[in-house]
């Protein structure tokens, strides 16, 4: 098995990304906290073009999301899903960030 193999079985077998896909398989299958949580990410699409855009209609735009988002965390299963979501992308972008920097290490 190569380090990348290696770095993978790791991370799949972390216990908060064990417990992610728990809750990703109970969000999927309940319509009420799949259609929160998709509408979320929809709201979440169009505040970032509005401000990207510099649209007059932001406020609005983040404001929606934000009510979507107070709603999302209402539910615990919701909350927990986005704190792991947080945690493992973090986690995430610090080992690309190491890989990159190994690999710019050896192109030196």
């Amino acid at each position: 098995m190569d380090s990348l193999d290696k770095l993978i079985k790791e991370i799949e077998s972390n216990s908060l990304v064990e417990r992610f896909k728990q809750l990703e398989k109970i969000i999927d299958s309940d319509q009420l906290l799949n259609q929160d949580y998709k509408e979320l990410l929809e709201l979440q699409k169009i505040m970032v073009n509005k401000r990207e855009k510099k649209s007059k209609d932001f406020k609005l735009a983040e404001n929606n999301y934000n009510n979507a988002k107070d709603n999302v965390l209402k539910h615990m299963i919701l909350s927990e899903y986005l704190d792991l979501l947080e945690e493992i992308n973090y986690d995430l972008n610090m080992i690309q960030k190491i890989i990159s920097e190994e690999i710019n290490i050896d192109f030196k």
